[in-house]
């Protein structure tokens, strides 16, 4: 279901920065923090730290939504930035960061930012249909893009989008993030260009 722009603006406008940090531990990318913090500082707005600990991230981010459901009772729809635990967000990235939240929210438009997966494959993905296998963006079609320009869907580990609030994340051999966006075709995803990460990945050595 779309939203009009009024219904938008009802539900999404808040005086806090939300950010949403899903953990297996409670622990955190230190680096990434400060660099939220000044952007917090540019858009002049509180920050609103949301985190949670779980078995497995989508138990986690639902345990985020529920706590978002208590603090604004009253909304449908919360401008949200995702920001996984294990997501490294580059020294001097704030104000690219500041720019990609007022560009999303001027167009009312979700935006991400690329990292790469443990396979080396790019999280964002150009297409968003169920029924055709993802084609996971390489570094020359990222490359020849514009600034924000249209994507299909992406991973969740650095993400600022208009999130349903009710919405309830699920877990299988696909992945909570390919189905948040099978569910909810109405809202466009965009590429934020000039926000680069590192991915703190942990992998267990044998």
């Amino acid at each position: 279901m779309s939203f009009s722009p009024s219904h938008a603006h009802r539900s999404l406008s808040s005086d806090r920065l939300v950010v949403a940090i899903p953990t297996h531990d409670m622990r955190a990318v230190i680096q990434s923090l400060l660099e939220i913090g000044t952007v917090g500082q540019l858009l002049q707005r509180p920050l609103q730290f949301v985190v949670s600990d779980g078995s497995n991230i989508p138990r986690s981010r639902n345990t985020i939504l529920h706590r978002i459901r208590d603090i604004f009772p009253d909304r449908d729809r919360l401008w949200v930035l995702w920001l996984d635990s294990d997501i490294e967000i580059l020294h001097g990235h704030a104000h690219a960061i500041q720019q990609a939240i007022l560009w999303a929210e001027a167009h009312q438009a979700g935006i991400v930012a690329n990292y790469r997966m443990t396979t080396g494959q790019n999280v964002l993905i150009a297409n968003r249909d169920p029924s055709e296998a993802a084609h996971h963006l390489t570094d020359d079609e990222l490359h020849q893009m514009e600034p924000f320009a249209e994507i299909g869907m992406a991973g969740l580990g650095f993400a600022y989008i208009p999130q349903p609030i009710q919405y309830h994340f699920y877990a299988d051999e696909i992945g909570e993030d390919m189905h948040f966006w099978w569910d909810h075709p109405d809202i466009s995803l965009h590429y934020a260009k000039d926000i680069h990460l590192g991915h703190r990945k942990t992998v267990v050595l044998f």
